[in-house]
């Protein structure tokens, strides 16, 4: 499925007390990217499932703000770079509680493998000298999941019209919390193709940060549309 997706959130680094921000400091905006799963089924109410989202974006900017990030500090009227990139794969597992002609409501269970990388590029200033910096900050974070997953067919026998969502996070106390949800809408072409439309907030992560880690606020999310292959 194609993704306009937007991001938002910030970074600081993990011996920094303040963040920048994506919107604020950098003025992200929409982008197109592509998310998509394969269902194994592999039994009348169990499944195989595999999610795939990466997200990669650039922008450059002349800050209104000092900003501090991994040691360096790239003073306000600079010119800085910005690269996020962002890899979300979820292994997982869904067990139909109950599948009928006119749909289905399952518990879905997954692993998010979430590789997040901010890096910063341009005239800083660490330990009083000034020069062209690069910083990077990166966390890669296994988040356990879970969530119900429906499909509802509203045109009684008939597979034609689709509604389908699903929604998974998880709290993880001191060390932070994740969530993702989609909803979408398919017309069926024929009994094996349909086109789908609707919005994803793929990703709702938020990573507190430590003393040797980054800390990580990111949400992605926006319109999807696409189409789904059944063999």
């Amino acid at each position: 499925m194609w993704w306009f997706s937007h991001p938002s959130g910030s970074f600081n680094g993990s011996t920094d007390q303040v963040s920048f921000d994506l919107n604020r400091d950098f003025g992200f905006g929409n982008y197109s990217t592509f998310t998509g799963r394969i269902d194994f089924h592999f039994k009348r109410k169990h499944h195989l499932l595999l999610g795939v989202s990466p997200i990669t974006s650039s922008k450059t900017r002349t800050i209104n703000r000092d900003i501090t990030f991994q040691g360096v500090t790239y003073a306000v009227g600079a010119q800085v770079s910005i690269d996020l990139k962002s890899l979300s794969f979820s292994p997982g597992y869904q067990w139909d509680i109950f599948r009928r002609n006119h749909g289905y409501l399952a518990l879905l269970v997954a692993v998010n493998l979430l590789d997040t990388q901010g890096t910063l590029t341009g005239i800083g200033s660490a330990n009083g000298v000034s020069s062209t910096y690069k910083r990077s900050g990166s966390v890669f974070a296994p988040l356990p999941t879970l969530g119900p997953r429906f499909r509802w067919y509203p045109l009684r026998n008939s597979p034609r019209l689709s509604l389908d969502g699903s929604a998974q996070g998880m709290y993880f106390f001191g060390y932070g919390d994740f969530v993702s949800a989609q909803g979408t809408m398919g017309i069926a072409a024929n009994h094996r193709l349909s086109f789908r439309a609707g919005y994803q907030m793929g990703t709702r992560l938020s990573i507190h940060g430590s003393s040797n880690q980054v800390g990580v606020r990111l949400t992605q999310k926006g319109p999807v549309a696409g189409i789904e292959v059944s063999w």
